[in-house]
């Protein structure tokens, strides 16, 4: 008999890691000059190919699933993958989605083996989570891009915070941060950041609003990396980056993903896993996705990507 707890909604993590794909097609479209020139140096430092896995040529307008992953990287701790993100877009049809998954959601290994998504980094690396999210999903995952969530706070500091507008008063308390945060224009430093954009309890649209806000940060992000002060803070840019982002994208495909898909950005569509949480027979509490919406899930990313659901 299984031991049910009080029903949880699932923690999918800081689902800014949308920034990592942000991150390369500003850097590709929006810096000229010489900033182009040092940060597309520093991407020899964080173009890291997948292992295993020949990576084939992105084809012209055609669809492409990229895989989005935010990781708690500490000294001799592998860690685990606090937040993944799977974008699907077609630039045929102006589509796009993404769809967060629950970091505690139970799926079976190649091995037959159960466990948490989040533990597959630990296992295997970047790897070891794509090739799990290909077999829960039936989908095919050419492209990622990682970095360490301490990094990306680093980041909202290197270009030297960015400033939002708040549509409504909240406040954030945690181990780290304990804030106040006024309705209308406001300032944050990366840790601020951080806590404006996790926040959805106290979001009249709950999830929806933090979202909202998730955007708001990442626009933030984007139009200071692809703005003209973005010399000033170059070098520290170009070191967050080296040591705390990987992915495989080229200066070249993000170009090309942002040039035939920003329709479809502009539009893009979040699906969300529906489901229940509670401690199975092995003592450990996991997030079940519910097979009705595990089926509507991957059936919106085939068709968005073309591919023929299983």
């Amino acid at each position: 008999m299984r031991s049910r707890v009080r029903k949880k909604r699932p923690s999918v993590g800081w689902r800014m890691i949308s920034a990592l794909l942000l991150v390369v097609i500003l850097i590709a479209s929006g810096t000229t000059g010489y900033a182009f020139l040092r940060l597309q140096q520093t991407a020899d430092g964080f173009i890291t190919p997948l292992k295993g896995k020949e990576k084939l040529p992105l084809e012209t307008m055609r669809p492409a699933n990229v895989l989005l992953i935010g990781v708690d990287e500490r000294k001799n701790n592998p860690g685990r993958a606090d937040a993944i993100m799977l974008l699907s877009f077609n630039p045929k049809t102006k589509q796009a989605t993404s769809l967060s998954i629950p970091r505690d959601m139970q799926v079976t290994l190649k091995d037959g083996a159960k466990t948490k998504i989040n533990h597959t980094y630990a296992y295997g690396g970047v790897e070891e989570t794509i090739e799990t999210v290909e077999q829960t999903f039936d989908v095919k995952i050419p492209y990622y891009a990682k970095i360490n969530m301490e990094g990306l706070i680093e980041l909202v500091d290197a270009v030297g915070g960015v400033t939002v507008d708040n549509p409504s008063a909240f406040s954030w308390n945690d181990r780290r941060l304990q804030k106040d945060y006024a309705e209308g224009e406001i300032k944050l430093d990366g840790l601020e950041a951080s806590g404006y954009a996790r926040m959805r309890k106290q979001d009249p649209l709950g999830d929806m609003g933090r979202q909202i806000r998730q955007r708001q940060v990442l626009e933030a992000v984007g139009m200071k990396l692809a703005g003209p002060d973005i010399l000033t803070n170059l070098e520290e840019v170009s070191r967050v980056l080296k040591n705390n982002f990987n992915t495989n994208i080229t200066f070249s495909e993000a170009a090309q993903l942002t040039q035939e898909n920003q329709s479809g950005f502009e539009r893009l569509k979040p699906l969300k896993l529906e489901g229940e949480g509670y401690i199975a027979s092995d003592g450990v509490w996991y997030f079940f996705a519910s097979d009705h919406s595990m089926q509507a899930t991957k059936q919106t990313i085939h068709e968005i990507t073309d591919q023929q659901a299983k």
